[in-house]
């Protein structure tokens, strides 16, 4: 377990201590945290940890359980809602962003799906996730309407979390990553229609991935919205 260290308002980093482990999976969904626990693996008192737990159940990222909170276990139904959500905000998002990243951006972008792409060829998924995140962080980071963003912002951490158990559970062919280049591709085309379309197109099909691997008897779940562009 990390400790924190002095230089730092202690509650901030146990903060970003926990979240990096929740979305690690070392701190897997559903599992219940004490707080007293936490404080003596830390070493500080429950103060910081209490606030820094605060901040987790604002993220939802903890979730309140009998006698204390839990790692948010995100059931099938709701997973499908964080992709509904992402579908709508991020391809939009992308499509504002297309007038406001300079061509180094996008390069930025590309060197992002090709770390993916390499990661994935040695099974190193922590780095595909990470990489991954980077590229729809930096994406919605270039939208320049406030009020999406703060959508955007607000189902980040559900978004990241149910990425995480997805490549926990069920093992990815990497034609997820060539989507990502296609949306790169669209970039460069300056084409807002097309980024649009792509960028939906790509989460539209991780949302289908995940259904059929949470419902393989062909239950009729969640079954996807039809919106424009697909």
């Amino acid at each position: 377990m990390e400790r924190v260290v002095k230089k730092t308002v202690y509650h901030h980093q146990v903060y970003e201590i926990l979240k990096r482990q929740i979305l690690s999976g070392q701190l897997p969904s559903g599992q219940r945290l004490s707080e007293s626990g936490l404080a003596q693996s830390l070493g500080v008192s429950r103060s910081p940890v209490r606030e820094a737990m605060r901040m987790l159940e604002q993220d939802q990222l903890l979730v309140p359980a009998p006698g204390g909170v839990m790692v948010n276990p995100l059931d099938p139904d709701t997973i499908l809602e964080i992709y509904e959500c992402r579908m709508l905000l991020e391809s939009y998002a992308a499509r504002r962003g297309v007038s406001l990243l300079s061509d180094a951006d996008i390069g930025q972008l590309e060197q992002y799906v090709q770390q993916s792409m390499r990661s994935h060829d040695r099974q190193d998924f922590k780095t595909v996730i990470e990489s991954n995140t980077r590229f729809h962080e930096m994406l919605n980071s270039c939208c320049d309407n406030r009020l999406l963003r703060r959508a955007l912002e607000n189902n980040h951490h559900l978004s990241l979390l149910a990425r995480a158990q997805e490549f926990a559970c069920y093992k990815r062919d990497p034609s997820y990553l060539q989507e990502h280049m296609a949306v790169v591709d669209a970039l460069k085309l300056r084409d807002p229609q097309l980024v649009e379309s792509r960028m939906r197109e790509h989460i539209a099909n991780d949302r289908r991935f995940y259904l059929e691997c949470s419902h393989p008897a062909g239950d009729p779940v969640g079954t996807a919205p039809q919106t424009a562009g697909l």
